[in-house]
């Protein structure tokens, strides 16, 4: 059970049902058409940081050149969004993975097929001068979160469960959006503490705001952002599958190489995620801090499988391990339930030169 009592996707069980029609409609369309694709990004506004999975391989073509329709939609938290691709609503979410373990666990039909953020990112957080100290200090405090489905609460609660602490007795949790929402919770104390992510708190760095971060071993090693489908649109639709996330390697690589370029493409694409209350040069600066809170996780380089999107057998098994040790699990059945690699060396047949060249010289 999770989520008070409720199994985490019961509540969605009615859409699942009037979803089945149209997830049917959806993998008979043929990869070589303009296969439509709908796409949950996990922040309720398109972030700058989340410019290598969204805008910049949707104005840079990667996607339509390879006869794919995607409509990028954003979405309050991972969990919720997981629920979407489940239903049939959504054909994709860039997700992490305890909504996805708890579905399948529960017998959702959903794999992760693509490993893009290859390091953790959810922490919690208090600013530099709190008298808060180690974990144990948040019983009877409150933390804020971007919202209760969010990917950061599930693994916040899971990480105060570790050290004994009971997260829906011990400790308040309050919605509070993002950037100067999130800055003013803080600021007027209806807050002690942040479970967020790694770009959340650049944003609010640029905001003058300083932190100490709290994880433990085994929640900085758990698996963090992936592309999360549904079974019946990958068994109908592979070459689209392989191809959309094509796409996201060729944006991780384009940002990897030009930043700036890849935040002038998110302003483009989305006006609204330009600030223009400062100088362009404030904002660009700032906005670039942003998208390299996560860039570096994106990096193939040294990795011990060193292609874009590949999973290694132990981080799912340490992942998986976590969650059941804090009670979010009820088995730990094979790994292999949950992801595959199968589409991993198609994914990676680009030239990466290329793409590198084009944001060299971008303009």
């Amino acid at each position: 059970m999770f989520r008070g009592g409720r199994t985490l996707f019961a509540a969605k069980a009615l859409v699942q049902g009037a979803c089945v029609a149209l997830v049917a409609l959806a993998g008979t369309v043929p990869a070589s058409a303009q296969t439509k694709i709908r796409y949950l990004l996990t922040s309720p506004s398109p972030n700058v940081a989340e410019a290598a999975h969204s805008s910049v391989p949707a104005a840079l073509g990667y996607w339509k050149n390879a006869g794919l329709d995607v409509e990028v939609k954003p979405f309050s938290g991972s969990t919720g969004a997981t629920q979407v691709v489940v239903s049939g609503s959504a054909e994709f979410t860039m997700g992490s993975p305890e909504g996805l373990l708890v579905g399948i666990q529960e017998g959702a039909k959903i794999k992760a097929v693509y490993n893009h953020t290859r390091e953790a990112i959810y922490t919690i957080a208090v600013v530099k001068d709190s008298s808060i100290k180690q974990l144990a200090d948040f019983k009877g405090k409150t933390i804020g979160v971007l919202s209760l489905s969010s990917g950061a609460t599930a693994v916040a609660k899971a990480m105060l469960r570790g050290i004994g602490l009971d997260p829906e007795k011990d400790v308040k949790w309050l919605p509070v959006g993002l950037g100067p929402q999130t800055a003013n919770a803080l600021k007027s104390n209806q807050v002690d503490a942040i479970a967020m992510w790694d770009w959340a708190y650049a944003t609010l760095e640029n905001l003058g705001f300083q932190f100490r971060h709290f994880t433990t071993p085994q929640t900085a090693s758990l698996l963090s952002l992936m592309l999360i489908t549904n079974d019946n649109f990958l068994n109908a639709n592979r070459k689209a599958a392989v191809d959309f996330a094509q796409g996201i390697a060729k944006g991780a690589l384009f940002a990897l190489t030009n930043p700036e370029a890849a935040v002038r493409i998110h302003w483009a694409t989305y006006p609204a995620s330009k600030p223009t209350n400062i100088p362009e040069d404030q904002a660009l600066k700032e906005a670039v801090h942003v998208l390299q809170a996560r860039l570096d996780k994106y990096r193939i380089e040294k990795r011990k499988d060193p292609r874009f999107g590949a999973f290694l057998p132990d981080e799912w098994k340490s992942t998986q391990s976590f969650f059941f040790d804090v009670g979010m699990l009820k088995a730990k059945p094979d790994v292999s339930v949950y992801y595959t690699n199968d589409l991993i060396d198609d994914i990676n047949k680009f030239d990466k030169a290329a793409i590198v060249k084009q944001a060299e010289t971008y303009k």
